[in-house]
């Protein structure tokens, strides 16, 4: 009867260090799998946090950046044009440019705007040109005189009138400063005052004093 006893507890001790063992593998099994599991998953996590501060990193780069001090020099300027007109006869203005207030003209009686500047001289006197330029127009005027026309370039174009007929430069002609473009002649519109060349100058369509350029440098 012992023996046999002996026999069944033994082999009880057999199925539980089995059943222990089994247990053991089991849990061993799902830790190791567990842990397999967590080291698939890693890369995947590490590329996530990769786009992300990728993204943030972007974002940084792509937002404008403001209140930031200009330090470009500000001394870089467009060079400008220095212009430099002499009179075409002398300096003796005996009339000044009007700015378009009406001023009374002694020969006829009328209020009307003097549009440019009378400079006195004597019949015959040589008329040179106040700059550089192109002549355009020449025409022969019943109240105005044989009127010069010339392009001084840079916007600037000047009429000279009260010249002499035969003594001129022709259309076309390339004019130098100082250049002798004619003589002077009468005026009938002006006569009463005198023999004198009656000069305008409009920069760029517009009409401009004369005095403000004529015998100085200008810069425009």
């Amino acid at each position: 009867m012992k023996s046999i006893r002996k026999q069944e507890r033994f082999k009880k001790g057999i199925y539980s260090v089995c059943a222990f063992s089994l247990c053991v593998i089991l849990l061993l099994s799902l830790w190791i799998s567990n842990k397999d599991n967590q080291k698939t998953d890693l890369p995947e996590n590490s590329t996530s946090n990769t786009e992300t501060q990728t993204q943030k990193n972007d974002v940084h780069v792509n937002t404008p950046v403001t209140n930031v001090p200009d330090t470009r020099d500000e001394s870089t300027t467009e060079e400008k044009t220095v212009i430099s007109f002499v009179f075409p006869l002398n300096n003796k203005v005996t009339k000044a440019f009007s700015n378009g207030e009406i001023v009374r003209n002694a020969t006829t009686g009328d209020w009307k705007t003097h549009n440019g500047v009378d400079i006195s001289g004597n019949q015959g006197d040589e008329i040179h040109a106040v700059g550089d330029g192109v002549v355009t127009e020449l025409t022969h005027h019943e109240l105005w005189g044989t009127v010069v026309t010339i392009d001084h370039h840079n916007g600037f174009i000047a009429k000279y009138s009260g010249l002499q007929r035969d003594e001129t430069v022709q259309p076309g002609d390339e004019i130098s400063k100082n250049q002798k473009i004619g003589v002077l002649g009468e005026i009938p519109i002006e006569k009463a005052d005198g023999f004198h060349l009656h000069f305008e100058l409009t920069k760029n369509g517009k009409y401009v004093s004369p005095n403000t350029y004529l015998g100085k440098e200008v810069e425009i």
